[in-house]
């Protein structure tokens, strides 16, 4: 599906709340009607739009109803230490386009990235291999900026009870086992996988996991604990992001483009003051502020994204679908 065409019939749309006729809809785009009409099935299929055929005309409207209008964006976000930089975010949307931000915190990426198709949230920030799984499912969002590297490590537990591993699913974690697994850094007997990062501390706790792939701050949370470190994940190529900024295709292409343009402002004034907001972030996510001060040194930040890491990405992961490089239409070119 071209992007641009979608995206122009999701801004027509928009406009539109109460439908419009599908013929309107290539006489303003100035496309073929058998195009559009491709295209228009194709979004109905994937519950984007609804049409309604009175007489010889479909009326087309949009599902749900579009996003920001209000001027909020919703972003959802992995609990993590890792997105420091939100505070300048925050302050770059409401300055620039006066967008207040509100943000919604998840347990794990699966949480968070459902959060953005269900349409509980206008943006997400998760890992990059979750969003490329739910490109896959819905086409519906677009990966518009990077984010940060690092943070996530592989151990090893010696006094644990089992050979199995713990991971979180579908997850930048998980994407670190996998490698880790596939180049015999580690055998294992079995996988486990958590979905809180309370849970991954008690399998820690209790003996129940040889090996574990977790984020900061739980890696300080297993200091104490004996234990060896296996690899960074960072160190993996594939894992050059770890988290990234995906967009829900609802709010069109000129929100896309401003808070794309917000995003990559916000991280380049948190690389120069990159402790200015940690108090606000702390008060957002209940982690320690002294706590989100180490973070800074486990994390690289970089707000650009593009088909190489995406192609690295999808090279990498174990799935089997048709079309698997369809992923690499995931990124959108601003």
């Amino acid at each position: 599906m071209n992007i641009n065409v979608f995206q122009k019939i999701i801004d027509i749309l928009a406009k539109n709340p109460n439908g419009i006729p599908q013929s309107y809809i290539h006489r303003s785009l100035s496309v073929s009607k058998a195009y559009i009409s491709i295209i228009l099935k194709d979004m109905e299929k994937q519950g984007i739009i609804y049409r309604t055929k009175i007489g010889n005309t479909y009326i087309v409207k949009l599902a749900g109803k579009a996003p920001l209008n209000n001027k909020v964006l919703r972003l959802g976000i992995v609990w993590s230490s890792e997105y420091l930089f939100l505070g300048h975010f925050a302050k770059t949307l409401k300055n620039l386009y006066n967008i207040d931000l509100t943000v919604n915190v998840y347990s794990n990426a699966l949480q968070a990235t459902l959060a953005i198709i269900r349409g509980e949230v206008d943006a997400v920030l998760s890992p990059l291999v979750t969003q490329l799984y739910a490109y896959i499912l819905s086409r519906n969002i677009v990966i518009a900026g990077g984010g940060a590297g690092g943070g996530a490590t592989l151990y090893e537990f010696p006094k644990s009870k089992t050979d199995i591993i713990i991971s979180s699913e579908a997850s930048s974690m998980d994407l670190c086992r996998l490698i880790a697994s596939k180049r015999k850094i580690i055998e294992h007997e079995g996988v486990r996988y958590f979905t809180t990062p309370n849970e991954a501390l008690e399998f820690i706790k209790r003996g129940k996991a040889r090996y574990a792939v977790i984020w900061h701050p739980l890696t300080e949370f297993v200091k104490p604990i004996e234990h060896r470190v296996v690899i960074d994940c960072g160190e993996f190529e594939e894992i050059k992001h770890c988290c990234t900024l995906a967009l829900s295709k609802f709010i069109g292409i000129e929100n896309i483009e401003k808070i794309s343009a917000a995003y990559r402002n916000a991280i380049i004034e948190f690389l120069h003051s990159p402790v200015k907001f940690i108090d606000w972030y702390s008060s957002i996510t209940n982690i320690d502020s002294s706590i989100l001060r180490k973070a800074l040194n486990a994390y690289r930040y970089t707000y650009e994204i593009d088909s190489k890491d995406i192609q690295t990405v999808v090279d990498a992961i174990n799935i089997n679908i048709p079309q698997k490089h369809a992923m690499l239409n995931a990124i959108i070119h601003i």
